[in-house]
């Protein structure tokens, strides 16, 4: 049977991966990005790329964190510092103060998420293998 903690790391990582989708949709799903524009066509490439980069993670916490595999938990983990980290600081240096809190609140949110979820598969990761 597979130890509590790795199925609710996998879980909260699944769920984070799912919610980052939801920033490309808020890009999308605006008349803004214009892609006959180049900033339009970059919001638009941001938007897939982000797309892209929370599939991944979702397959990677449902299928090999989920089972234990300790390359998954790093392949998850290497985005939030190569990706979501770097973001966070650029929209906190960036962003005007009127805006802060709705640019920064919901990455602080999910990157505290994904290392919650990180720790826990890691926990019962290393419970699984002690048998």
């Amino acid at each position: 049977m597979r130890p509590r903690f790795l199925r609710v790391g996998s879980f909260i990582l699944a769920a984070d991966a799912a919610l980052l989708v939801s920033a490309s949709l808020a890009i999308i799903l605006t008349n803004e990005p214009d892609p006959t524009t180049r900033v339009g066509r970059h919001l638009w490439a941001g938007a897939l790329a982000n797309t892209t980069v929370a599939l991944l993670l979702f397959i990677l916490a449902v299928g090999p964190v989920r089972r234990g595999e300790r390359w998954a938990l790093w392949a998850y983990g290497i985005p939030l510092f190569v990706y979501g980290l770097p973001m966070l600081v650029m929209d906190a240096t960036y962003v005007g103060p009127a805006g802060r809190l709705g640019a920064l609140g919901p990455q602080v949110l999910g990157l505290g998420l994904a290392l919650v979820g990180l720790t826990l598969a890691g926990l019962g990761r290393r419970d699984e293998s002690r048998g």
